[in-house]
């Protein structure tokens, strides 16, 4: 009777250990809004391109929560992230005079868009730690069955102060983001191509 009660403690003070200790492990999932910041103008003389997003890294894992320890759990973004850059880039595409369009055999330009890298790296130091974050837009514009591939990076350096930092993980990646899509939006290669008329022949033998 002694020997299983001894048992049953035990067991049970195990696994309130395991759930204490699980207590540290909880990772933190970030909200990441971005926007496309250009100036506005009609360059793309309301052209309509399809616009189409996707979260193309391999794990959901942006980093670790707390810098060099794994206990504290890790740090992802919200599955309505790639809608969201999705908006940002149509937004940007809006702002220089192209109008986004849902799919359509008329619609001849589309614009896929694929968050290939999203990382943040921390790095401790005294009050605090400091802060780096990584984006990488890989895009790959269709018109009218010309290619062009071109990618984008944004990089962010903040000193983040105390152990609440888990909101400054969505401001850090959110302006993070939005540096890339910036580009993205500004860049007259880019937009240039957009616009352009490419006429496709058939063959009629």
């Amino acid at each position: 009777m002694t020997r299983g009660l001894f048992t049953r403690t035990a067991t049970a003070l195990a696994l309130c250990a395991a759930v204490l200790a699980c207590a540290g492990c909880a990772g933190y999932q970030a909200v990441v809004a971005c926007q496309a910041v250009v100036e506005k103008e009609e360059l793309g003389r309301s052209v309509q391109v399809v616009v189409k997003a996707d979260d193309a890294r391999q794990s959901p894992e942006v980093g670790q929560r707390s810098p060099g320890s794994k206990m504290s759990g890790t740090v992802t973004v919200s599955p309505e992230t790639a809608q969201a850059l999705r908006r940002a880039v149509g937004d940007g595409l809006a702002a220089k005079g192209f109008v986004p369009s849902s799919p359509a055999e008329s619609v001849v330009r589309t614009l896929t868009v694929e968050l290939a890298t999203l990382t943040y790296v921390g790095t401790p130091r005294p009050g605090g730690i400091t802060a780096e974050a990584r984006v990488v837009l890989a895009v790959t514009v269709d018109n009218n069955g010309e290619m062009l591939r071109k990618s984008y990076e944004g990089v962010t350096q903040w000193k983040l102060n105390g152990d609440n930092v888990e909101p400054d993980f969505d401001r850090l990646l959110g302006q993070t983001m939005s540096k890339a899509v910036s580009k993205l939006a500004a860049d007259y290669d880019l937009l240039n191509f957009l616009v352009k008329t490419v006429l496709r022949t058939r063959d009629l033998g």
